[in-house]
């Protein structure tokens, strides 16, 4: 019986980062206990874990940026969510279409997701691609494009789904919560943004976030699949090592909810 392989959250204390957990589900008990955790010094010195398996030529990686939509400056919130929303939109001498058309020629899946605290990245590649694959996450991290047309088009998309968004109760209520919870900390501020707020990021502003967070100094990665560590050791000084070392980023003061109930 195959082996079932799912990577779990980062999890980030205070200022520094905790190690990134890996949580491997598997049919068999056997299997589960034979599961090695490894940490993995590339040549540069990027750290990640790893989880080496060949049951399937499969690779996952899933890596994390702190600073996340706290890191969006007053009048900009959003602007997170905007830069999660634009990473396959175009990097180096690919614009938008010719970038997702070698994702789909590669049966990838690159994805990227803006929290409260950490950007994060998803990748799963085939073993056989992971060359092509970890080339083209590179040119997204360290040489994205944020083309004005391309920029418009997913300004579009977000905004109706902030429309959208207007009209679900859940949502409303979330962000009801969250203003009165945080009142004017930045976990009071909506991750998608605002209709205003959305409607007047300029690609500039996504440059300057992206050089600002996308830094190996705050990164946590970990691997699942079909690869080594010494292979992954070489990817990862590929993917990361052209990023920036240190990140620049806002800090962000101990949340202090207000006490007692309140309707």
């Amino acid at each position: 019986m195959g082996v079932s392989l799912r990577l779990v959250p980062f999890l980030f204390h205070g200022a520094g980062l905790a190690a990134a957990a890996l949580l491997v589900t598997a049919a068999p008990a056997a299997e589960v206990s034979s599961m090695k955790i490894e940490r993995v010094i590339s040549p540069g010195g990027i750290e990640a874990w790893l989880v080496q398996s060949d049951a399937n030529p499969l690779i996952a990686m899933r890596f994390a940026f702190r600073g996340g939509a706290s890191q969006d400056p007053p009048g900009q919130e959003g602007l997170a969510y905007f830069i999660s929303a634009m990473m396959d939109e175009g990097a180096g001498e690919l614009g938008s279409i010719a970038f997702q058309e070698r994702e789909q020629g590669l049966a990838m899946r690159m994805d990227f997701d803006a929290s409260r605290d950490v950007m994060l990245g998803n990748v799963q590649t085939l073993s056989a691609n992971k060359d092509q694959v970890f080339d083209l996450v590179r040119l997204a991290l360290t040489k994205p494009r944020f083309d004005q047309d391309a920029v418009e088009r997913v300004r579009v998309q977000i905004l109706a789904g902030l429309k959208f968004d207007e009209n679900d109760p859940g949502t409303v209520a979330s962000l009801a919560w969250d203003r009165l919870a945080f009142q004017n900390h930045p976990y009071g501020q909506p991750i998608k943004g605002t209709m205003s707020s959305i409607a007047a990021i300029t690609p500039d502003d996504l440059r300057d976030y992206a050089a600002r967070v996308f830094a190996r100094d705050k990164l946590v990665i970990s691997v699942v699949g079909d690869i080594d560590a010494e292979t992954l050791g070489k990817a990862l000084d590929h993917v990361f090592g052209d990023l920036p070392l240190h990140s620049v980023l806002s800090p962000v003061a101990d949340a202090n909810p207000p006490l007692g109930p309140t309707r």
